[in-house]
C-alpha cells in the first residue's frame, strides 16, 4: 500500500521547480495539459525523481513537459508510507517505482512510455491524496476527472481496479471518526 499526497497545482515548470527546491527531494510530479492536436485537458506524463526532483523539472532534460502546449498543471507528489523492508533490489525506492508503474500503465498516461508495456511483479495499491499548494488543506476535487482516488493491482489474477471515491461518503470530523453523536 503506497499513500501518495500530491500538492499542487503549479502552472508553469518555473513554478513547480521553484516550489520543488524548497520543500522536495525525492518523489513524484504529474504533468497535465494539452498537447499539440488535442481539445481537452488530460493527464500527460507522470514521472519520478530519487533523488532531486526540481532537477528533473524542466523542458531540457527529457522534452516530455515541452510538449504540453497549454493549461499545464503540475502536481508535486511526496510519498507518505514507509518503505517495504527486506532486501532492495533498485537504486530507486519501491514506493517510488511502483507509484509511477501503476499510474502509468493503468491509466495509459500518453507520454509515458516506459512502464506502459508490463505490470509489477508484486501486488500493489495506490491511494492519491490532494492538497493545495500550503502542504496542508486538503482539496475537495480531485485535480482531474481521469485522476483516481485508488488504484489497485492484486496481481493474483485478479482484476485491477481504478476508483474514483464518489459523493456517498460518510466523513468523520476528529476527535469522534465515526462515534455517534450521544456517546
Amino acid at each position: 500500500m503506497i499513500a501518495v499526497n500530491w500538492y499542487g497545482p503549479y502552472s508553469s515548470i518555473d513554478a513547480a521547480n521553484k516550489a520543488a527546491k524548497a520543500d522536495f527531494t525525492k518523489g513524484l510530479y504529474m504533468a497535465s495539459g494539452v498537447c499539440r492536436y488535442q481539445r481537452k485537458p488530460s493527464l500527460q506524463y507522470i514521472g519520478i525523481a530519487k533523488t532531486n526532483i526540481s532537477q528533473r523539472l524542466d523542458t531540457k532534460h527529457h522534452g516530455k513537459l515541452g510538449l504540453i502546449t497549454k493549461r499545464l498543471n503540475i502536481w508535486l507528489g511526496e510519498i507518505a508510507t514507509s518503505e517495504p523492508g527486506g532486501r532492495k533490489l533498485k537504486v530507486t525506492p519501491a514506493t517510488l517505482d511502483y507509484a509511477e508503474w501503476l499510474h502509468a500503465r493503468l491509466l495509459k498516461i500518453p507520454l509515458n512510455e516506459k512502464k506502459t508495456k508490463t505490470l509489477p511483479s508484486i501486488g500493489v495499491t495506490v491511494l492519491n491524496r490532494w492538497f493545495c499548494k500550503d502542504y496542508k488543506t486538503p482539496r475537495q476535487r480531485r485535480p482531474h476527472a481521469d485522476w483516481p482516488d485508488l488504484l489497485d493491482f492484486p496481481h493474483y489474477e485478479l482484476p485491477a481496479w481504478i476508483v474514483f471515491f464518489g459523493s456517498r461518503q460518510h466523513t468523520y470530523l476528529a476527535p469522534k471518526y465515526g462515534l455517534d453523536d450521544d456517546a
